[in-house]
């Protein structure tokens, strides 16, 4: 896994946009949990997700990288947002809604990490409260793993990403930022990061045993098998 410190303060120009995820949320937990007034994001980065969700919900986040902390308690200062790690954490609370999304969770490169995050998440989920997260298929993975190194040019950085088999379900991703100085230096970042995913199945049946399982759709809204490249599932605590 990666602590992203190197990646941070470029996170948010190379990522984009969020707002559709935003979106998707949004109408989730309108159609499912209504009531809801706090939500805590597992993995929450930079703050973007939790900066657009700020104006409907009490929020909370855990974020493992002290930089990208930093740069999301900039954004939301009035916010509780924790250094933790998401496979195993305790805030002494509940929340009506739990998130995780951008495949954070594939970043807990093997299955009983999962069931931890799963098992925490539970403890800390309000009665009938809603758990969201997404995931990336080994299928998804498979098609990283077959693409050559890529560059794209952001403003005046230019970032080059390398993606490399580890195993059958596991990929590191290696990204090299090139950010240039006005005195005509160039200055060079290097970050790695790990991710792992599993058969749906036994996401599914982890999952079951500890939520009621409500739902599990693909990036179009169609039902998830295997073959999506990234999966959405929506929970409801038990």
């Amino acid at each position: 896994m990666t602590n992203y410190d190197h990646f941070a303060k470029f996170y948010d120009a190379i990522m984009g946009d969020r707002s559709d995820v935003i979106e998707l949320l949004q109408k989730s937990l309108k159609k499912h949990h209504p009531a809801a007034k706090t939500l805590l994001e597992l993995g929450c980065g930079t703050g973007s997700i939790l900066d657009g969700l700020k104006t409907q919900y009490q929020i909370a986040g855990i974020e493992k990288s002290p930089e990208m902390l930093k740069i999301a308690q900039r954004k939301l200062p009035n916010s509780r947002l924790e250094i933790g790690d998401i496979a195993r954490y305790e805030l002494g609370t509940t929340f009506d809604v739990i998130i995780c999304v951008f495949d954070t969770i594939n970043h807990l490169t093997n299955f009983a990490k999962w069931e931890t995050m799963f098992d925490a998440t539970a403890k800390h989920l309000a009665p009938g409260g809603i758990f969201i997260f997404d995931m990336i298929s080994i299928e998804r993975l498979h098609k990283l793993m077959a693409m050559p190194t890529y560059t794209q040019d952001i403003g005046s950085l230019i970032a080059d990403m390398e993606i490399e088999r580890v195993s059958d379900n596991e990929v590191e991703w290696t990204t090299t930022i090139q950010e240039p100085h006005p005195d005509g230096t160039i200055q060079v970042y290097e970050d790695h990061a790990s991710e792992a995913s599993f058969q749906l199945n036994e996401v599914i049946k982890a999952v079951s045993r500890r939520f009621e399982l409500i739902n599990t759709f693909d990036s179009f809204h169609r039902p998830a098998t295997d073959a999506s490249d990234r999966v959405y599932f929506v929970a409801r605590a038990q």
